[in-house]
């Protein structure tokens, strides 16, 4: 059905495969009365752009939401709906309106104005402009979890008690103070795998806060691989997580802006680090301090710039190159592909030279006949089969690999962050605020049971005794 001008006067377009956008595009919505948006899909997302506009439906009701499946009138298939739908927002984006098809003209009618979903953005940076402690108040009310719908039946349940009791039995103490480092992973071919978390990185900036802070690290968001004690990696997955959403009307992913929310009204001394990403935007606007990191000359860096100095505690660190060679790599390859030549092309070009030679992706194994994992480091140790002692040597059999010229070892210090940057970020998380009535910080982790045992304890008395003579 068509936007009705008494509902709304603008609509922001989002394609289903934005989701990364739903959490900036809801809050979007709840701050600007009249503000609405269109979800178009295409047969291969049909099942997330129907779940993204169902979301927003739950949050502003049905009159300021639509969606559509949209197919490539010309070439009717999976891949040519795609790209059609790909297409069709890249023209609402450009305000190319002269070119639009006319089922968007229909669903937003004149004089309702259409706007690219990257348009919240704005949105809430003039909110937190205008009035910061008004709008941050009006986010929390978004997110918090005091009044989630039943799953069966009227009214609603407070699920405050139960997150708060999910993070005691993961480790967290409002007693300490700690700092998010949260990892993004993805599908290989992603567009913006450059902005992927590069697990040396990470743990590097874990070891390092650890070692020279009572600042607590905790891994957050996908699992690469980095260990923290506590941690919230894909916590959303977990089944005491997935339990407590059982009796009510809301997805578990989506339960996690809550625990967000409920960080940020009780814990207070918390902070979150992370790469340019969606996900993180959330927590920024709730009230955790967060500090993102994007490379230099990103052309969408304009978009999340607004939020700098009007979102409170919201903060960027501007590197040189992402850090991790899977991130290098697509960085490189991107930047040349779609940026060429300009100014983001030539840094990129500069600031690569070291990964010449090397490729991501996969290369015909000419003895099966089958595409192989391109190996990027080192050539493979060949070793001849054992044989009798009467058996003439053979030739060695021909591998894809067998004379190929591999590029030469990389220093890893090309593959992290510049030592100044490092240096600034991890300066940046010893500065998280530390509770007022903290005790007995420690550096690098989580305090031990015993020691969380005796925190609650009269003043002078001392955790029960559990050593044995021998």
């Amino acid at each position: 059905m068509p936007f009705k001008k008494i509902h709304v006067d603008e609509v922001m377009v989002q394609a289903a495969y934005m989701s990364g956008d739903r959490n900036s595009i809801a809050t979007a919505l709840k701050l600007k009365p009249k503000l609405g948006v269109l979800v178009i899909y295409s047969s291969s997302l049909r099942t997330q752009g129907l779940e993204l506009a169902g979301f927003y439906k739950s949050i502003v009701g049905v009159n300021r939401v639509g969606s559509i499946q949209v197919a490539d009138p010309l070439n009717p298939s999976i891949e040519a709906d795609e790209r059609y739908m790909k297409a069709v927002y890249r023209l609402v984006s450009s305000r190319d309106f002269k070119n639009l098809p006319p089922f968007l003209k229909t669903m937003i009618p004149w004089p309702i104005l259409m706007r690219s979903a990257t348009f919240g953005t704005g949105v809430i940076a003039d909110a937190f402009a205008s009035n910061a402690a008004r709008t941050q108040s009006s986010t929390r009310d978004l997110w918090r979890l005091s009044r989630v719908p039943r799953k069966n039946g009227v009214g609603s349940v407070d699920k405050r008690a139960a997150v708060r009791d999910f993070l005691v039995n993961r480790g967290f103490s409002l007693k300490r103070a700690y700092v998010f480092l949260f990892a993004k992973e993805g599908p290989r071919r992603a567009e913006k795998a450059h902005h992927f978390t590069s697990i040396l990185t990470w743990r590097l900036l874990q070891e390092e806060i650890a070692r020279t802070s009572s600042v607590i690290p905790v891994a957050a968001g996908d699992n690469i691989g980095l260990r923290t004690l506590p941690t919230l990696t894909e916590f959303w997955k977990d089944g005491d997580w997935v339990r407590l959403w059982a009796d009510v009307n809301i997805d578990p992913r989506s339960a996690q802006l809550g625990l967000w929310c409920l960080l940020a009204e009780e814990y207070g001394c918390v902070s979150i680090i992370g790469m340019r990403s969606g996900m993180i935007e959330v927590p920024a606007l709730l009230g955790i301090r967060t500090l993102y990191l994007e490379e230099k000359f990103n052309q969408q860096a304009e978009r999340m710039a607004k939020w700098i100095g009007n979102v409170p505690g919201f903060e960027r660190q501007i590197i040189e190159r992402p850090a991790g060679i899977k991130q290098q790599l697509y960085w490189r390859d991107e930047s040349s592909k779609r940026y060429q030549p300009t100014v983001v092309s030539r840094h990129a070009a500069r600031n690569s030279s070291h990964l010449t030679g090397l490729k991501m992706g996969f290369a015909p194994d000419v003895t099966r006949g089958v595409s192989q994992p391109l190996t990027l480091t080192r050539a493979p140790t060949l070793r001849e089969p054992l044989r009798e002692p009467t058996e003439l040597p053979q030739a060695p059999q021909a591998t894809f690999l067998a004379n190929a010229r591999l590029p030469a070892p990389i220093d890893a210090a090309n593959l992290q962050l510049a030592k100044l940057e490092f240096d600034r970020i991890v300066l940046w998380a010893k500065s998280t605020p530390t509770p007022s009535d903290a005790t007995r910080n420690v550096h690098g982790s989580v305090i031990p049971v015993d020691e969380v045992l005796d925190e609650d304890a009269p003043q002078g008395a001392s955790a029960p005794d559990t050593s044995t003579n021998s």
